[in-house]
Parts: C-alpha cells; sequence; structure tokens
C-alpha cells in the first residue's frame, strides 16, 4: 500500500482527493505532515499505518474534524507500550 505524505508546502494545491493535516502523536515526534486521500487509496482511513518520519508502525487516523474546505485535522495514535502492571 502506497499512500503520499508531504511536508506542508505552501504553493502546492491539488483538487483531486481531501487532505488530512496530521500529526504522530509517537511520544517525542511530533511530527506534521499532510496525507493525500483519494478514492484510490482510501483504505488506509480504516488501516494502521507507519508515521513518515520516526517510522514507529502500528498507528491509526483519528479525525478531528474540517479546518477547511477539503482539509482535515487529523492524529495519528499509537497503542501504549511497556511494562505491565507486576506483582
Amino acid at each position: 500500500m502506497q499512500t503520499t505524505a508531504s511536508k506542508r508546502e505552501s504553493g502546492t494545491t491539488h483538487s483531486h482527493g481531501i487532505v488530512y493535516r496530521t500529526a504522530c502523536r509517537n511520544p517525542g515526534c511530533e511530527f506534521e505532515f499532510d496525507l493525500r486521500i483519494t478514492p484510490e487509496n482510501s483504505s488506509i482511513l480504516s488501516g494502521l499505518m507507519a508515521c513518515p518520519h520516526c517510522k514507529r508502525r502500528g498507528g491509526q487516523l483519528k479525525s478531528q474534524g474540517r479546518v477547511s474546505e477539503k482539509l482535515f485535522a487529523a492524529k495519528l495514535l499509537f497503542r501504549t507500550t511497556g511494562a505491565g502492571a507486576t506483582e
């Protein structure tokens, strides 16, 4: 599965698809990138994906609402990892 992720560039506008302005919520990363969603790659909205900056796999997109026309905000959330309760 291929996705298109790019840093925010003010001079590029495309009319095809919508854009999710996504922020990685991996502790220590906080990378923000634009994720272009088209009918061809819409399946990534329901699947797991990796952050293009820190490369952590298994992130899930959580929508944060509409910012403007064809622009939405989202978070890339990861499951918490670490040691469980010990007795």
